[in-house]
């Protein structure tokens, strides 16, 4: 574990640094705390070290162990949340190839490309930005090409804003809203003439802001994938020494919907968000079963000696359950606990939730071999709830 000095992670806060300005690529909702992902990886692990996270979302864990010098590992199955992971750790080194291919996509956009097919569009996007759009969902190559990749990451990011902040009328930046409730609140609030906005121009600008400072250090030494854990992480490379992670909680996001509109964009959803409750997670059940799956995947990519951290629901229904999952998965591992409240500003109160919530707790599990890191102190250790002389799961 770490000895270093506080000053190991180059700053992610502020706009002064490559590393600040990449950090903030990809509004995503449920985001994960970066000041917390560097506090975990500065104590946690030293340089060198693998930090695996196998639920990445858009990336915070392992960009912040990339640029700490550490080797970086992770995976989602959400393509948006892939697509923000993978360029903010491997962005395209070129702003003038950037540039030049979004002026590429301006010249491909066709008459049909900017006719709305319903009045959410009408009202969402002016005309050239819905051209723009369009044209860029049949002609990015995204999933294989880093330079279409991040000419993705830009137009996604902006895709729906605050007024003025991006190419769409008034909306949320971090989740997509339902297009009927959207286009009630617009004609409620007489926003029915959607921005004038030249597409190219716009992103073309907004990639010159991101590039200012550069791309941040160890770019590209990151190993991000797309897909379901189970089935990417056993080709993954080396064996991570830090697990950290923050698995999704039970009824609370879904990651599709919240996403639709974005998904949409890339080409790999329908115009119309899909309400299915497959990635709410709703069944505890299921659940467990998908989270003991995923978690024993990244077991597997680790090391005997790494140390797990994981960030969790603090209501029982899932709490209980990682508890639960991660005693059979290291029993004799010591484990520690650590509430985390709710900050006092929540995205959920973004949207007219102002329920108090029950917060987060942080959980570390660390092998019996390590001593005690500083970092604990603020942690009360927790008895393992496994049976005396039961052996942990077996790597392949």
């Amino acid at each position: 574990m770490s000895t270093n000095g506080p000053r190991e992670v180059p700053p992610l806060t502020g706009f002064r640094t490559a590393e600040s300005r990449w950090a903030r690529l990809g509004p995503y909702y449920a985001m994960f705390p970066i000041e917390f992902a560097r506090q975990v990886v500065e104590a946690l692990s030293k340089q060198g070290d693998t930090v695996l996270d196998p639920f990445c979302g858009r990336g915070t864990a392992p960009y912040v162990a990339m640029v700490s010098g550490r080797g970086a590992a992770g995976c989602d199955i959400n393509p948006v949340a892939w697509l923000y992971a993978a360029v903010k750790t491997d962005p395209h080194p070129s702003l003038a190839d950037v540039q030049k291919r979004i002026d590429e996509i301006a010249t491909t956009v066709r008459d049909k490309d900017g006719r709305p097919t319903d009045e959410f569009q009408t009202l969402a996007f002016g005309r050239r930005a819905l051209g723009f759009i369009n044209a860029a969902r049949r002609e990015l190559q995204w999933r294989a090409n880093v330079l279409d990749r991040t000419v993705s990451a830009f137009l996604v990011h902006y895709l729906h804003a605050k007024l003025g902040q991006g190419l769409s009328n008034q909306l949320r930046p971090t989740k997509a809203m339902c297009p009927d409730y959207s286009v009630r609140w617009w004609r409620k609030c007489g926003l029915t003439t959607p921005p004038d906005i030249d597409p190219a121009a716009f992103l073309r600008d907004r990639a010159a802001w991101r590039y200012a400072k550069g791309v941040p250090r160890h770019a590209g030494s990151a190993s991000v994938e797309l897909g379901n854990a189970t089935e990417v992480l056993p080709d993954m490379p080396a064996a991570a020494s830090l697990v950290l992670t923050s698995p999704p909680y039970i009824g609370v996001a879904n990651y599709r919907a919240d996403n639709w509109l974005r998904l949409w964009a890339l080409g790999v959803g329908p115009p119309r968000p899909n309400w299915s409750i497959d990635q709410k997670f709703c069944s505890a059940r299921k659940y467990e079963s998908m989270l003991g799956a995923v978690l024993h995947a990244a077991y597997c990519r680790s090391r005997q000696d790494a140390v797990w951290c994981l960030r969790v629901d603090a209501r029982e229904r899932t709490l209980d359950i990682v508890r639960r999952v991660m005693a059979g998965l290291l029993p004799d591992y010591r484990t520690y606990e650590r509430p985390s409240p709710s900050p006092r500003h929540t995205q959920t109160r973004l949207y007219g939730d102002d329920r108090r919530k029950p917060g987060d707790v942080d959980l570390v599990y660390l092998p019996r071999s390590k001593r005690k890191p500083a970092f604990l102190r603020s942690f009360k250790f927790v008895r393992s709830v496994a049976r005396r002389g039961q052996r942990a799961k077996k790597r392949p």
